[in-house]
């Protein structure tokens, strides 16, 4: 493609809830990033607008995109027309990643393309408190409403019947597929014994404690658990528990040059989540050279079958079956 863009350069403004330095970044927050930085060699402006953990500058650029940080999510929403009024975008991206919308069609009368990743009511349970959840579960709910005359953009099948569902009509919704960095996702030398990486990410809807309950039925295989957010304590304490802490390694949070070859060395990817809305760092591993096996669970089984990334198991012990059988095949 050509580095200019061929249609008039556009100023884009993207709100989302993280960027990528965000201290617990993940794959929505790699997907914006990625996009947005492509966006920006066509010829576009492209401003990110998020909400600031405390620990990262009001104002950056990062690969020529404009980064606006915001303290505290409320105040962050809050600031959203002011932004639009500042910014002056010929297009809005409000990126749906995380439940509570920005709003935008109620403050410019310029495109608002909705990204929608997942139905949050899947994964609320055990994140936030059961009032709370009825509460965004409803919100949720009224999206056809807040967005009635934008584009809605999804990554799966799964996300398009679930927008359909909420009542958004077919020919609202367009499907994009992400896509992957193959300068840095890319094949790596195996590590010398069976070696499985979760980095899936450390929240309790992921249930990434299931990983070190499937190691326990493997052999001699090893775990490297990557990344860290509220559920890292629980998998730590579990680890400990089980015996465990001796098979596996916590990176905690790395640094973008050493993930691709961490994934790249392991035999297998592991994916526990209960729901996604495309599972990006399945199509990372995958393009680490790295198969998932994943338990099934909207969103992932589509992409995992569809693409052959990998395999799906219906519980823990067919998993570990399936686990076994890649490890074999391996040479294990």
């Amino acid at each position: 493609m050509d580095s200019k863009c061929a249609i008039y350069p556009l100023r884009i403004l993207w709100f989302g809830h993280r960027d990528v330095m965000h201290p617990r970044a993940g794959g929505a927050e790699r997907t914006m990033y990625e996009v947005s930085r492509r966006l920006v060699r066509m010829g576009h402006e492209v401003t990110l607008a998020t909400v600031n953990p405390g620990s990262l500058r009001g104002f950056e650029e990062i690969s020529g995109i404009r980064v606006i940080r915001v303290r505290g999510n409320v105040v962050a929403h809050l600031r959203a027309p002011r932004i639009i009024r500042r910014v002056g975008p010929d297009l809005v991206v409000d990126d749906l990643a995380h439940v509570v919308p920005w709003l935008s069609p109620y403050f410019t009368d310029k495109p608002v393309v909705a990204f929608f990743r997942h139905l949050h009511a899947r994964s609320l349970r055990g994140q936030v408190n059961p009032l709370e959840a009825e509460v965004l579960k409803l919100v949720e709910r009224q999206y056809p409403r807040m967005y009635g005359s934008s584009v809605f953009v999804t990554e799966t099948e799964t996300g398009v019947r679930d927008l359909v569902s909420l009542g958004v009509r077919e020919d609202a919704i367009m499907r994009i597929l992400p896509g992957v960095d193959h300068e840095r996702w890319r094949p790596a030398e195996k590590a010398g014994r069976p070696t499985l990486v979760y980095f899936g990410g450390m929240k309790d809807y992921k249930r990434p404690w299931l990983a070190l309950k499937l190691l326990r039925r493997l052999g001699d295989s090893r775990l490297v658990v990557v990344g860290s957010g509220s559920s890292s304590a629980t998998v730590m304490r579990i680890c400990e528990g089980l015996g465990l802490c001796g098979r596996v390694t916590f990176t905690g949070r790395v640094s973008d040059e050493d993930l691709p070859r961490i994934v790249g060395s392991a035999w297998v990817n592991l994916h526990f989540s209960q729901v996604e809305g495309f599972g990006l760092s399945i199509l990372e591993a995958a393009a680490c050279g790295t198969p998932t096996v994943a338990l099934d669970a909207p969103g992932v089984s589509e992409v995992i079958n569809e693409f052959g990334l990998g395999v799906t198991a219906g519980n823990l012990e067919d998993m570990a079956g399936k686990v076994q059988e890649v490890l074999e095949n391996n040479g294990a």
